[in-house]
């Protein structure tokens, strides 16, 4: 079945426009890339010049060209891009791919030709990949429109915005591999195609086995997310993620905005989407490499160390654990067909280390890993040490038998259907047994730390799979909310109407009650007679609490009171309440409006004060937010994350993620709090904030976590400025 890009990545004919006879020129070099690449279609340079370029015809045109390309390289300046694409648009081309430079990145008047690039290719229906890219690749076609040389077709694609971490990455291959790449695509400023569909593309892609991103940036993060769900059960996806110290966004009012900074809330949506993220340019390719050619560990099975150091086997227990990866437990007939291969000075639990054996016999490697293998609890193995070097190390005379044992080691893994990842010191020399390992397609890593990512990515990849797609249906709108409803909440209408962009905490009460979120009993007074009904009425201490649309923050304004008993001390609460709040909207030039306050009941002491928030990114949509709140929210900042949707089990792995997890369970023989209580405040806070698009922040804090249940005391609730109505 076709695809959309297949225009793109798949041209049977390109034009080169703005070919050059300068060699320094990227028209040059672009019609040289194909010849040398041994691109079957049909190359088409392109200048007013006409002439002749190495060996083929120049048209003056595009409208001269003798038949249609499926695509057009642009390399004239960005100025006349515009009218290129017009060009090509009548000709009938379908993509293009701009190299120059010069757009928004530039400031406000490359803003403004980038978008006149948009509105031509929009007309002249043209997909464009850039401008501001360093080109694409397709290897396997020999369409090489970056100018790279020397870089084999493999299984391995990748979309990024770095061309030189693009060519890091080839090289790598090169050196350390015998891996290749299928398509290669520099992303640019994603003026029209943009990562989300590069990755659509690629999830059907023949020759891509897994998907390398290199991302400073989303055009659109929520697109993204959600074709990452749909891609990753099918293909591994692996990214990489540069300026992950810049918080995004503009400042929140609300604790839920200031701890759901971007990044942050990516790397939760990312983790949702099945996408494995590496935290180091090192680990790219080699996680890349890795789930390209191995399988994943099954759910339940542990890895297993095959190490010829102890000091090695060690520090990868260390970082296996850190990385949460589980080392198989072996059966005791395992350990002991290991004890009769190995001596008895080997340790035979798991990590095994040899204790010297394949210093003297290389083949002692591939007869223990062929009895690991076979126990049931293995998923995979990792070798680590000097393999690949005993020649090197200690005799040349090992050479054959160490060419041997690789050979074994590979065909042991194959058979056994389970993943092998190799550690060598000598990885950087390429040893002929680590070549003949490299060329069945097991991965030789030199660093040890790489080595254990790359476990930890087969062990999360088969978690993954196990757990299934995560379902990212586009959230309900404001707009289609109100068209299931016959009209919008009435506190919604009133904001509106009043122009305010924070719904009174007795509006917010109603707002969230009505999707089920429990809250403590309040009675809102106007004035001291009702404030002084109200507490006789509660028979017992009360609190009291600020309801004004200026002010968000009532403990900063002095708008609560606690512990208040009677009703006569409630009413002078009341004046002083009324009185602060005055007075904090003078000192901070804010409406000085009191509407009332409210008066609750004073609660037990919770096992836990939690915030339960939703927050809506402008990249990602919206977000729930839970962790350790009322006065700790700030201080402990113990969160966890999730974007919308999210089921019942999502939100309680949210709860686990939490440093105040073991206070839920049940810290030191104390009651445990009710976990599915507080998943129904979460899911039901999350179902009111996706019905109502107005909302940008919705938070409860606190939430007071009993055994028996969970209830909002506080309730916060901003909108949209009113030109702004997200639709997600």
């Amino acid at each position: 079945m076709s695809h959309p890009l297949d225009a793109v990545f798949r041209a049977r004919a390109v034009a080169v426009v703005g070919a050059s006879h300068d060699p320094t020129k990227r028209g040059y070099q672009a019609v040289r890339a194909l010849l040398e690449s041994g691109y079957a279609g049909r190359i088409h340079p392109v200048n007013p010049k006409g002439g002749e370029l190495l060996g083929l015809a120049v048209a003056r045109s595009v409208e001269e060209l003798a038949e249609t390309p499926d695509l057009a390289l642009i390399c004239t300046p960005a100025s006349t891009v515009p009218g290129v694409l017009e060009a090509c648009g009548r000709k009938g081309i379908r993509g293009a791919v701009v190299i120059a430079l010069g757009f928004r990145e530039t400031g406000e008047d490359g803003a403004a030709l980038e978008a006149a690039v948009a509105e031509a290719a929009r007309r002249a229906g043209i997909r464009v990949v850039g401008p501001n890219t360093n080109g694409i690749l397709n290897l396997h076609l020999g369409l090489n429109l970056i100018g790279a040389r020397g870089v084999r077709a493999g299984r391995l694609s990748l979309v990024g915005q770095s061309g030189n971490l693009a060519l890091s990455l080839m090289n790598e291959a090169m050196s350390r591999s015998d891996e290749g790449f299928a398509i290669c695509v520099g992303v640019g400023n994603e003026t029209d195609l943009a990562y989300h569909d590069y990755l659509d593309y690629l999830a059907t892609e023949p020759n891509t086995a897994c998907i390398l991103v290199y991302v400073e940036g989303f055009r659109d993060g929520r697109a993204f997310l959600e074709t990452a769900a749909r891609v990753t059960p099918v293909k591994p996806v692996v990214l990489l993620k540069g300026g992950r110290s810049r918080s995004g966004g503009a400042t929140a009012r609300s604790h839920t905005g200031a701890l759901a900074g971007s990044y942050a809330v990516l790397r939760a949506g990312l983790r949702q989407a099945g996408v494995l993220e590496v935290a180091r340019s090192d680990e790219l390719f080699p996680v890349g490499w890795t789930l390209a050619r191995q399988p994943s560990l099954p759910e339940g099975r542990g890895v297993v160390v095959l190490s010829d150091g102890g000091g090695h086997a060690t520090l990868t227990a260390d970082l296996l654990s850190e990385a949460s990866v589980p080392l198989a437990e072996l059966a005791s007939e395992t350990r002991s067909q290991l004890r009769s291969l190995l001596g008895p000075a080997a340790s035979v639990a798991n990590p095994v280390d040899m204790a010297g054996a394949p210093d003297r016999d290389p083949e002692a490697f591939p007869r223990a890993l062929e009895v690991v293998l076979a126990d049931p609890a293995a998923g995979a193995a990792l070798v680590i040490g000097l393999f690949g070097g005993y020649a090197i190390r200690f005799d040349a005379a090992l050479a054959a038998a160490e060419l041997e044992a690789a050979r074994r080691m590979a065909a042991a893994a194959i058979a056994a259907g389970k993943a092998l990842v190799v550690h060598s010191l000598y990885a950087g020399l390429r040893s002929e047994p680590l070549r003949a390992l490299t060329a069945s397609g097991i991965p030789v890593i030199e660093s040890l730390d790489v080595a254990c990512r790359c476990v930890a990515a087969l062990v999360r990849r088969g978690e993954l799979m196990a757990q299934g797609p995560w379902d990212i249906r586009p959230a309900v709108t404001a707009r289609e909310t109100a068209e299931r409803a016959g009209s919008r909440a009435p506190c919604l209408e009133s904001a509106g109407r009043e122009r305010r962009t924070a719904l009174l905490e007795t509006e917010a009460r109603a707002l969230v009650a009505a999707y089920g979120v429990p809250l403590v009993d309040a009675a809102f007074c106007t004035d001291a007679d009702e404030v002084r009904a109200a507490v006789a009425a509660a028979r017992g201490p009360v609190a009291l609490k600020l309801v004004s649309p200026a002010i968000v923050h009532k403990t900063e304004a002095g708008g609560v009171a606690l512990q208040v008993g009677e009703p006569e001390d409630a009413v002078a609460a009341f004046q002083r309440i009324a009185d602060g709040a005055r007075a904090y909207a003078e000192a901070h030039r804010l409406a000085p409006e009191v509407r009332g306050v409210l008066v609750s009941p004073m609660l037990p002491t919770p096992v836990a004060e939690l915030l339960v928030g939703v927050r809506r990114d402008p990249q990602y949509g919206p977000v729930l937010t839970v962790g350790a709140g009322g006065v700790q929210t700030e201080l402990l900042a113990d969160v966890s994350l999730r974007v919308l949707p999210l089921g019942r089990e999502d939100a309680r792995g949210m709860l686990d993620d939490l440093r105040i997890a073991p206070i839920l369970r049940g810290w030191r023989g104390r009651r445990a709090a009710d976990v599915n209580a507080i998943v129904d405040v979460m899911l039901s806070l999350a179902s009111c904030a996706r019905a109502h698009g107005e909302l940008a922040e919705v938070e409860l804090n606190p939430v007071f976590a009993y055994p028996d249940r969970a209830l909002a005391v506080d309730v916060r609730a901003i909108l949209n400025e009113p030109s702004k109505d997200s639709r997600r």
